[in-house]
């Protein structure tokens, strides 16, 4: 009988694939072991795995997270697996050859032609922030993406300024982004005070001056976006004014805050993240750090409290001291924390015990789109119910100095942290439910409400039950209107009607009328070849014009509409829980979600306060949420003037587990 030796070569192609597979990924952490021993072993072999992409895209699954891909409805192919693999490793092999760890040494950029640029690295490790779910970070981590990326921080952020200022662009936002991102409480630990301090020096204007770095893709005065008129470019337009750090407010141009990136083998346009909420992140994790400090003076608890005010009247002369005089005291007194409100409020902190590492989700990633020609692509920038819940956190008050003072830090600006504690509730208009909110916008104008969270003046608002009703008074001699808002409990999914969801059919009525006017331009063209060319000037003419600046059109389609969830309006009210109100004040507070791009707006005044009454004590806070977990962004006094830079700040919230 004569038998047959198998060699590699004669092997089938799924057995040689899955060998080198093997061979290729001998353990899940580090690179990828190089294909070259195998391609040298003959051309039979050769052939076969150069051809086999199937192996290349089984390999990067290995390697890299990607389920994220697939939840937000892309599927590559085969090549475009491989292209990206490497990409990735060329990635976190410029990371590893850039960084200098001989002893004492300090950080050098050591720049290879051949390797990747600067900024794009920085833009490549925050797509895999983005994407990460668990492979990404622990290979970012093995390739020492934090110490280089801190490295970058400490000494090449400030190589190039504007009038003595960092510059918020794409090189120094993504390592902002990807510094917080991979940071953890065993680092923040571990870092010395002079580390963390240094560290909050550095980042600290792009948190501290919000009139130069913006805390939202567009001005907070806008609630109905995209603007239907055209946008001039942020250096140039009739709604700022002129400023020495810029034109106020601040409008982003997409031409000038829009990165064009490799990702699976084809360019795609993104976004620059916002500089200010990363360096809000980075600081608030490392000031999260520091527990407040618990004095022995202050009363135990609140019975302790009542207590000392029981003997204080009774050492006033009365004798017998009864629960109303007590309650008397206790109303006339402000808010008065006690020891255990601050043992409460350090239980929250980072260095607590309530400690939570903040995962991305797809919002996120989705916001990055929102800059690209104006509007919103594809995807959901906000989840309806997000926010139910209580949430804590601490906002930054600060003494204007009216000037840059030297040196610039906490301690020359006067930054104060101020607790923040606020139960928020969710209420959303269906389009089924038959009311208007679209009526409840003002006009399209330059101020759209930041005084009255973003609602018509005078607006008041009622519960009754699970809803909340929105009493608009009318302009003229008739009886306000009233809008009804439904309770929206937060579950997964899309819980509407497609085929009689009001917005489902506009949506498919718009789409069905673009194509429609398309097709006729279409038409027009081939009737008219020589009408669609001249305009009455020549092609010279033409290449000699300047390119305008302003956005493009807007022109409904597939790709400018969203797609429906069922909910037209997003309403939020908000109060303070008793026990806090004692400690830290009591507060009422409503607000609106933008649907444009997810941005949070809420106002915060005191309770029995009437929109009538002006703007006295009401604060707006307006950012964007984060991971789902982090409210980050920036307050300011609601009843200055939009148009100009007001007394304003950085603020945090997070939600607290009950």
């Amino acid at each position: 009988m004569k038998t047959t030796t198998a060699t590699l070569f004669s092997l089938p192609t799924e057995i040689l694939e899955h060998i080198a597979f093997y061979y290729v990924c001998p353990r899940v952490l580090g690179p990828p072991v190089p294909l070259t021993a195998l391609l040298l072993l003959c051309k039979a072999v050769s052939y076969k795995l150069s051809a086999a992409r199937h192996l290349y895209a089984r390999v990067f699954k290995y390697k890299f997270s990607f389920s994220a891909i697939r939840r937000r409805g892309f599927e590559p192919k085969a090549g475009e697996w491989s292209w990206q693999l490497r990409w990735w490793c060329e990635v976190l092999k410029g990371v590893r050859s850039r960084r200098r760890r001989l002893g004492s040494e300090p950080y050098m950029d050591n720049f290879d032609a051949e390797e990747a640029g600067l900024q794009e690295t920085m833009y490549a490790l925050w797509i895999m922030c983005l994407e990460d779910d668990g492979c990404n970070r622990v290979q970012m981590q093995l390739a020492g993406v934090y110490e280089w990326v801190e490295g970058y921080i400490r000494v090449e952020m400030y190589k190039t300024l504007d009038k003595g200022w960092p510059l918020a662009n794409a090189g120094n936002s993504c390592a902002m982004w990807v510094f917080w991102y991979l940071s953890s409480k065993a680092r923040l630990m571990d870092e010395s005070t002079e580390q963390r301090e240094s560290l909050i020096d550095l980042i600290l204007p792009f948190l501290a001056v919000p009139f130069r770095y913006p805390s939202s893709f567009a001005p907070a005065n806008h609630f109905r976006l995209p603007l239907r008129s055209s946008v001039p470019s942020s250096s140039s337009t009739p709604f700022s004014i002129p400023t020495p750090h810029g034109p106020f407010p601040i409008y982003l141009h997409p031409s000038r805050h829009t990165w064009l990136t490799p990702h699976f083998d084809r360019w795609t346009p993104l976004c620059t993240p916002l500089a200010a909420d990363a360096a809000k992140l980075v600081y608030f994790s490392r000031r999260e750090t520091m527990l407040f400090s618990v004095l022995d003076l202050l009363p135990r608890n609140r019975e302790e409290h009542r207590a000392r005010i029981r003997a204080r009247l009774a050492a006033q002369g009365n004798d017998e001291v009864d629960e109303y005089q007590v309650e008397t005291v206790l109303r006339s007194e402000l808010p008065r924390p006690t020891q255990e409100d601050f043992e409460e409020l350090n239980a929250g902190l980072l260095g607590g015990d309530m400690s939570a590492q903040v995962e991305q989700v797809d919002h996120d990633m989705q916001r990055n789109h929102t800059m690209l020609t104006g509007y919103p692509q594809k995807g959901a920038v906000y989840t309806p119910g997000s926010l139910n819940g209580l949430w804590t956190g601490r906002m930054i008050v600060s003494t204007p100095p009216g000037h840059r003072p030297l040196p610039f830090n906490e301690g020359t600006l006067g930054l104060v942290a101020v607790p923040l504690y606020v139960r928020l509730s969710e209420y959303a208009v269906r389009h089924d439910t038959g009311s208007r909110p679209t009526n409840i916008n003002p006009d399209d104008a330059f101020d759209q409400g930041i005084k009255d969270s973003w609602f018509p003046p005078n607006t008041t608002l009622s519960t009754k039950g699970d809803r909340v009703i929105a009493s608009v008074p009318s302009s003229g001699p008739t009886n306000g209107e009233e809008y009804e808002y439904v309770a929206r409990k937060r579950k997964p999914g899309t819980f509407h009607d497609r085929e009689t969801c009001t917005g489902c059919i506009a949506r498919e009525r718009a789409l069905l009328f673009a194509r429609t006017e398309a097709q006729a331009l279409v038409d027009i063209d081939l009737e008219h070849p020589a009408d669609a060319s001249s305009d009455g000037c020549s092609d010279e003419d033409l290449s000699e014009e300047e390119p305008t600046e302003d956005l493009p059109p807007y022109v409904p389609s597939a790709e400018t509409i969203p797609p429906c969830n069922g909910i037209r309006d997003v309403l939020i009210t908000g109060s303070t829980d008793p026990r806090h109100a004692a400690a830290w004040g009591k507060w009422v507070w409503r607000g609106r979600v933008r649907k444009w791009d997810g941005l949070v707006g809420l106002v915060r005044s005191p309770p029995g306060s009437s929109p009538v009454n002006g703007g006295g004590g009401k604060i707006f806070f307006y950012g964007t949420l984060l991971g789902g977990q982090n409210l980050v962004g920036t307050w300011r006094l609601a009843h200055e003037d939009p148009r100009m830079p007001a007394y304003e700040g950085a603020f945090t919230l997070g939600r607290k587990d009950e």
